[in-house]
């Protein structure tokens, strides 16, 4: 009789991406996440990661900033074929009706606006995401630049179901590697919403936003306030919705990636 051996017998090692901090934080917050430290402290880090455990889970978190390219560049910044699971995760714009903000949607297909990236979602992780909650729909569109006004959404709805800016690179960097990967989303405006500014104009290289781009945005449109604090409550809700779905999917993902382990153990037990 062979000594049980399985590769999967081993604590899940997971990949999460955000965009940025606003939207990590309400999750963040309820983990014991600590930056992660390169061993050369001189190395110069573009990109924030941050790592902790979450019960039998292994889980770094990657903001890559806004936008394809930087979702890009983010990614081949870690070992991306290290994880076992990768999920793109945020914040992203409605494009059906009857989606509104707070839903946590899981997209089968991630593309771009041209098309020259599209990536499917692993399927059991979309089914996973399906029974811990989430609303299931067909893709994900990523755009170039934001999706500011209803007109905008209303023109991108017969391409997709949700709009955002990195999934596509972020799955298209998964598959590459061979890692099974999932875009999920929290909707933060709906389909029929206007942005009350215009984002692209506050961003900074990284696709991080400037204090100084904001004010001086508000300053030149003080009738925007009341819209934008709106939005910011609105966008923090969703993001706290997230991170209670995010609480009872990682959990459901461990105990799956646990049975496949104890599978594989039972196979090679047998030989």
């Amino acid at each position: 009789m062979h000594r049980p051996i399985s590769r999967n017998a081993k604590r899940m090692r997971l990949l999460v991406t955000f965009a940025v901090k606003a939207e990590f934080s309400p999750w963040s917050s309820r983990h014991p996440f600590v930056p992660y430290e390169f061993e050369n402290w001189e190395r110069r880090r573009d990109f924030d990661v941050f790592k902790a455990n979450i019960g039998s889970t292994e889980a770094t978190v990657l903001l890559t900033g806004i936008g394809g390219e930087n979702a890009d560049m983010a990614l081949r910044s870690i070992p991306v074929e290290s994880y076992d699971v990768c999920i793109s995760t945020g914040l992203a714009g409605a494009l059906e009706a009857g989606l509104e903000p707070g839903d946590v949607v899981v997209a089968r297909t991630s593309k771009t606006l041209d098309k020259e990236v599209k990536v499917g979602s692993d399927s059991a992780l979309v089914d996973c995401a399906v029974a811990c909650g989430a609303w299931s729909a067909k893709s994900s569109i990523t755009v170039e630049r934001i999706a500011a006004t209803a007109e905008e959404k209303e023109k991108l709805g017969s391409r997709g179901s949700i709009v955002e800016m990195e999934t596509a690179y972020i799955l298209a960097a998964a598959e590459k590697k061979h890692v099974p990967a999932v875009a999920i989303r929290a909707i933060s405006d709906a389909v029929d919403e206007d942005l009350p500014l215009d984002f692209s104009r506050i961003l900074d290289s990284r696709g991080r936003f400037k204090v100084g781009g904001l004010l001086r945005e508000v300053g030149l449109h003080p009738y925007r306030i009341g819209p934008l604090l709106k939005f910011a409550r609105q966008s923090h809700a969703a993001a706290r919705k997230l991170a209670d779905f995010l609480d009872r999917y990682v959990p459901a993902l461990a105990v799956r990636s646990s049975r496949v382990g104890s599978q594989n153990v039972e196979e090679v037990s047998a030989t």
